[in-house]
């Protein structure tokens, strides 16, 4: 009977993932690595690759009371936010494709076309963005973003099959995928390399095995895109020798590996000292966010930046509104071709709206 309810409610429900799944239907090419040096410092690098480059650079307080966009019969979780973070967005404020928290807790998701999220069960249910916010809201760890499973999984609501790259401060670092409704976790011994594209990490590595023992194996095209991708930034990390600044290594290897012109945003956050640097198609000038300079204690006013725009020693963060958040949301589904004529009516104020409903708690 379950399994014929999540049929039912995955094609009713209008939700985030509704929009997010045909907008990644087009842009299967995105890489993700950490990387370090001797002195124990850590990047993480980051390729975001799609047909849309527009989005927002958001600035996520610690202290706000939030309960999850989700519909019944999805039980919502609520929480407060232990910590201030920076994302990424392009589908409204609060759901992200990845950003960094103060504790230099990274997340960031790709396209797996394989993912499957389990079915409903006795845990909270969350859509598959809002994941990644509550993750950087109330984790500072890898290991306490792997046991928030046992409370809180991705919903069966959630249309767009992804997984993830999460790493923290202390260096730890893993693959976090869903096959056959089952939680996957690679790390430690597990991830030789610390990389993740477009095929589960199985596969990406016995790829890269297979033609490093010049094996005669037929691979499709997606493969040898994706996990061609893996086995080449995996080969360049591992030749890293360590004379070359961090940050500016971590971008030669998003270069590498880009998907010209598909490449709208590179990415590399600097862990080791709370900064983030990137670039994007419309500004390729690397831009710089020291998250150490702001203040992430609870605001009524939503701060952002538009990611193309060049920041200025100095510059003012923009006070978020509904018609901003919004207007965002509309300019990528209308760039898309495929989404012009596929969102549900009311979805994108929904999620524009959303922010409405959080506020700072006591």
């Amino acid at each position: 009977m379950q399994k014929y309810k999540t049929k039912i409610f995955k094609m009713k429900a209008i939700s985030l993932s509704v929009v997010f799944v045909f907008i990644f239907a087009n842009s299967f090419s995105c890489t993700t690595f950490l990387l370090n040096n001797s002195k124990g410092e850590l990047v993480f690098g980051r390729n975001f690759d799609f047909p849309v480059g527009i989005g927002h650079v958001n600035f996520n307080y610690r202290g706000v009371e939030k309960t999850a966009f989700i519909r019944p019969p999805e039980k919502a979780i609520a929480w407060k936010s232990k910590y201030g973070s920076v994302t990424f967005n392009q589908i409204g404020r609060e759901f992200p494709y990845g950003g960094m928290n103060e504790k230099g807790l990274v997340i960031e998701q790709m396209w797996l076309q394989e993912a499957q999220y389990p079915d409903g069960d006795e845990r909270f249910g969350i859509t598959e963005l809002q994941w990644v916010q509550y993750q950087l809201d109330v984790c500072e760890t890898v290991d306490e973003v792997i046991q928030s499973d046992k409370m809180v999984r991705i919903s069966y609501m959630s249309t767009a099959p992804l997984h993830f790259l999460v790493a923290d401060a202390s260096g730890n670092v893993a693959t976090i995928e869903y096959l056959n409704g089952e939680l996957s976790v690679h790390q430690g011994a597990n991830l030789p390399h610390p990389v993740l594209a477009n095929c589960t990490y199985e596969h990406s590595l016995a790829y890269k095995k297979s033609k490093e023992n010049k094996e005669a194996k037929h691979f499709n095209n997606w493969t040898i895109n994706s996990s061609g991708r893996f086995a080449r930034a995996a080969r360049l990390i591992e030749n890293y020798d360590g004379e070359q600044e961090l940050c500016r290594f971590a971008f030669s290897v998003l270069d590498s590996v880009a998907q010209n012109p598909g490449t709208q945003w590179s990415i590399v956050y600097d862990i080791s000292r709370g900064e983030i640097n990137y670039k994007t198609t419309q500004n390729k000038r690397v831009q710089q966010v020291n998250m150490n300079r702001f203040d992430f204690s609870c605001k009524p006013e939503k701060a952002y930046l538009n990611l193309c725009d060049e920041i200025a020693d100095g510059m003012p963060l923009k006070k978020l509104t509904f018609e901003e958040n919004l207007a965002l949301i509309n300019k990528v589904v209308e760039q898309v071709d495929f989404l012009k004529n596929s969102v549900p009516e009311g979805a994108n104020e929904a999620l524009a709206r959303y922010v409405d409903n959080i506020s700072c708690g006591e």
